[in-house]
């Protein structure tokens, strides 16, 4: 990840500011989507650990359901679930029901109680939500890293119970997974000590018998750069597993996950592909005879 000069974050606090202000306008929208909202659902004793779940009424040819765990984003330390009534929205309206969760936050915790609390909400997934219902984990920036060792790291999967059972996918949006050394001086702290380093880092977990990877990044996301979801590509697929990735011109950390605004969704490549991932599983089971980059260009 890139390090913040001072500049850096007198404009990343504006842009906080107008970001804020966007998600209220695109939050607003998202409530009138077609789904059935049961919100602040404990799965842990922490204020911190609850999550909203989202069954669509999305008519969609009566087949099953796909679930997806959304994993929110905010460099480890911001974030709440209720910001992304938008995301989930949108793929209710896919055809999709639809988990959000919150996670205890540094410094509050460190990597190792963040990760405890994706695994909990993992397996509460497994355990309450229709078990016909194949389960994709989704997450954007920091809430991918974690998302993507979720899937990968078979100790944590392990843990979660049945989840392994029904986990179809995972869907990956400019996630820093191959994050080493670290680039801000509370990260040290963050994923420390120092023998736990190693196990922040996704590319350290790939495996053949993982599920299949649809790893999404912006060209011009100069936060993560796009180099981590290639690294994961290659180094899953280099051990047999199953990898791709699609790179969107014009498109930068943020622009990534506000593609699925109601105001951005339709013509959204992001969401074409997401939709082609989960509801076509033979997408994501198969890799193209070239693996350069491909660029999409149709947004």
């Amino acid at each position: 990840m890139k390090p913040l000069t001072n500049i850096d974050k007198v404009t990343a606090r504006f842009t906080g500011w107008m970001q804020n202000l966007g998600h209220q306008v695109i939050n607003l929208l998202a409530r009138f989507g077609e789904y059935q909202l049961v919100q602040d659902i404990a799965y842990g004793h922490d204020v911190r650990q609850q999550l909203d779940y989202y069954q669509s009424r999305a008519d969609h040819a009566g087949l099953i359901r796909p679930l997806v765990l959304f994993i929110y984003g905010g460099a480890w330390e911001h974030g709440d679930k209720r910001s992304f009534r938008f995301v989930a929205d949108s793929l209710c309206a896919m055809g999709c029901d639809v988990v959000v969760i919150d996670y205890r936050l540094y410094p509050q915790v460190r990597f190792p109680q963040m990760m405890s609390d994706v695994v909990a909400a993992g397996r509460w997934v497994a355990e309450n939500t229709p078990a016909e219902q194949p389960v994709y984990v989704m997450g954007h920036s920091a809430g991918a890293h974690l998302g993507s060792l979720l899937c990968l790291n078979k100790t944590l999967l392990v843990q979660a119970g049945i989840l392994a059972e029904r986990l179809q996918g995972f869907v990956g949006m400019a996630g820093p997974y191959d994050y080493f050394p670290y680039t801000e001086d509370t990260h040290w702290d963050l994923f420390g000590p120092k023998e736990n380093y190693p196990l922040s880092r996704t590319i350290n977990f790939v495996r053949a018998d993982g599920p299949p990877l649809y790893l999404l990044h912006g060209e011009d996301d100069t936060r993560v750069r796009r180099g981590h979801s290639k690294s994961l590509m290659e180094k899953t697929r280099a051990v047999g597993g199953v990898a791709n990735r699609e790179v969107y011109e014009n498109m930068g950390h943020v622009d990534i996950i506000v593609a699925f605004s109601v105001l951005h969704r339709r013509n959204s490549p992001v969401m074409r592909d997401i939709a082609r991932f989960i509801f076509e599983p033979a997408r994501g089971s198969s890799q193209p005879e070239d693996d350069a980059l491909q660029v999409n260009t149709n947004h």
